[in-house]
């Protein structure tokens, strides 16, 4: 993408939750125009984003984090970046630095530019989970866990800002 040019929404997939060590991710995959996804570079960035993790907490665990989060798998033009949020204390947001590989070597994820929270099409999926998050698990009188499932069943739709 080149500096400042339209704006063009991306498509969006919704990819399964993953779970492991305690943790449930929800993961979606972004595609930049060229870009096809590929489900060895997605594990890759899900072994990456597990491995960098804190200990899961759980979801009635009001210290420290829940072991619920999401990660985004951006099949971008100058690479695969790979932002990881996941929920603590109820209602805060939490992230990983930025995890990133090159397209030279897709599966090898490293660090990434460190004050970058996430570009406009990434943002489109935070923004859809902490909407979802508050309409879910901080609203209603059903069960945490009927709340939570709730929750990681939902995805955001086909397209960024379609």
């Amino acid at each position: 993408m080149k500096h400042l040019t339209p704006f063009r929404p991306r498509p969006v997939l919704p990819l399964n939750v993953v779970e492991q060590a305690g943790w449930r991710l929800k993961n979606y995959a972004i595609l930049a125009d060229g870009r096809s996804y590929d489900e060895t570079v997605a594990s890759a960035a899900s072994e990456e984003a597990l491995r960098r993790l804190p200990e899961a907490g759980g979801l009635r665990d009001e210290e420290g984090n829940h072991g619920i989060g999401f990660q985004i798998v951006h099949f971008a033009e100058v690479g695969v970046v790979s932002p990881v949020f996941y929920w603590q204390w109820g209602s805060v947001l939490a992230r990983l630095e930025q995890i990133r590989a090159r397209w030279e070597d897709p599966t090898v994820f490293r660090d990434g530019v460190r004050e970058v929270v996430g570009c406009i099409w990434e943002m489109d999926i935070v923004q859809f989970e902490v909407n979802l998050w508050t309409s879910t698990l901080l609203d209603g009188t059903e069960p945490p866990d009927v709340r939570l499932n709730r929750y990681l069943d939902r995805h955001t739709g086909s397209s960024c800002r379609s």
